[in-house]
């Protein structure tokens, strides 16, 4: 029993519920399956949409690819990506019982629309990031909770760092909800920015193992000042065994 009862508490906390790729916009410290790929769409203000892959290998590593454009729908030039975004992930900790999984990472799959003048998307990439999350059994479904540490690439790497942490909770792997703050320091100075960091959250709605939809509202303190809050985004995963 002593052994038996360790074994079916992991498979409570990491079994159970479904782990997601992101908190909202964040990465977590979930990595696709060996030989799962992973898709997403997502659309967002200014016309935009953005699509990608990811690839688990190994159960430890993921890479993947994303590109977008904004203005899509509508008159005038199509405003692009100036490059696909990339993403690679390594789990150097699995979760266990008392501690979180851990996951080192480089990212540059930014958010909203890409402002080509300052070099960087309304909510900008990760950068260089390390983030920590652990999952229980709890009230009918997976709860998750997600701390990280990023320094951003973007503008030139000027004001890069960051801290941002979230929760998610799903229930009976139907439906769900997630919550996530970003600090964001380098994005409080005025005038365009009031300095309160970046609250997002999302409505989820789970389709089986590994594809979901998610309704997200992001910027919910208005932190850009010259923008109506929340943004309200439209992402759907699809993933697969390729092998």
């Amino acid at each position: 029993m002593q052994k038996i009862l360790p074994a079916l508490l992991i498979f409570s906390a990491v079994v159970f519920g479904i782990q997601p790729q992101r908190i909202v916009h964040c990465p977590t410290a979930g990595v696709a399956n060996h030989g799962q790929i992973m898709f997403f769409a997502s659309a967002f203000p200014g016309d935009g949409l953005r699509a990608g892959a990811s690839l688990g290998l190994w159960d430890r590593v993921q890479v993947g690819i994303a590109y977008g454009a904004a203005r899509i729908v509508g008159r005038g030039s199509v405003s692009v990506d100036p490059y696909p975004g990339l993403e690679l992930k390594v789990r150097v900790r699995h979760e266990g019982i008392r501690y979180p999984a851990v996951v080192l990472g480089v990212e540059t799959i930014g958010f909203g629309q890409y402002d080509s003048a300052r070099k960087r998307y309304e909510h900008k990439s990760r950068g260089l990031y390390a983030v920590a999350s652990k999952n229980w059994d709890f009230l009918w479904g997976n709860f998750g909770l997600h701390f990280g540490i990023n320094y951003s690439f973007e503008e030139n790497f000027n004001r890069g760092f960051s801290v941002f942490a979230g929760i998610d909770k799903d229930f009976k792997d139907a439906v769900g909800f997630k919550v996530e703050y970003d600090l964001a320091p380098g994005d409080w100075h005025s005038p365009r920015y009031n300095g309160y960091g970046y609250l997002s959250a999302a409505l989820c709605v789970y389709f089986g193992s590994s594809s979901y939809a998610t309704f997200n509202f992001f910027d919910i303190l208005g932190n850009i000042a010259d923008r109506p809050a929340p943004a309200r985004e439209f992402f759907v995963y699809f993933g697969r065994e390729l092998f």
